[in-house]
């Protein structure tokens, strides 16, 4: 049976990108055919009383056909600085699915980086755990061959921070810096990495 998730930032008691995750919820929903539709994710969600003082709370929705878990816990940003290049055409993750073995498998391959870059079909994705951003010229990018299209990318398109580009594994050493993004990491220029002493590629 095939299960999905959503994790979602709870800050301050509020959820984060709401309207990009219920979205995705709705398609995943849809994907498994679920015959009871929740249209708000938001329902789901009773923060326990010991988290009631937690500045950043991680929540995970994990859901079937026929059934949905809610589970939360802490959590601290951790830095990612250096990213290995891994080539995999095989991989398809266009929904969250619960079952991340080969997303797994790639990161174990990240040596002594923290994470990894996954280029399909000669073409830059994702990381393991999130999108990425990249900068030149004063503006910011993301790539237009995603694994999965995350939410809190999808809110920094709509709100023209960043912009779609073609990139392709050799284009990175053209850009000036990289970024890691997913919901519990927005956009912060003080998370950015310079290309130079980011990426390996060997």
């Amino acid at each position: 049976m095939t299960t999905l998730f959503e994790t979602l930032a709870i800050k301050n008691g509020q959820i984060l990108n709401l309207v990009y995750h219920n979205k995705r919820f709705k398609q995943g929903q849809i994907l498994l055919n679920r015959q009871t539709m929740i249209d708000d994710i938001a329902s789901l969600i009773d923060i326990p009383s010991h988290f009631k003082d937690n500045q950043l709370i991680r929540c995970r929705v994990t859901y079937n056909n026929d059934d949905i878990k809610v589970a939360y816990f802490d959590y601290t940003p951790k830095p990612i600085t250096s990213f290995k290049l891994i080539e995999y055409n095989k991989i398809d993750y266009a929904y969250k699915y619960d079952d991340r073995s080969v997303l797994t498998s790639l990161l174990s391959q990240k040596g002594n980086c923290d994470e990894v870059i996954i280029i399909k079909n000669g073409f830059v994705t994702d990381c393991s755990i999130g999108n990425l951003l990249f900068f030149k010229n004063n503006h910011w990018y993301t790539p237009n061959t995603p694994l999965l299209e995350g939410a809190q990318r999808a809110y920094l398109l709509d709100k023209q921070m960043i912009k779609l580009a073609s990139i392709q594994q050799n284009d990175i050493w053209h850009y000036e810096k990289i970024m890691m993004i997913n919901a519990l990491n927005g956009f912060d220029e003080d998370r950015a990495v310079e290309i130079a002493h980011a990426l390996y590629d060997n």
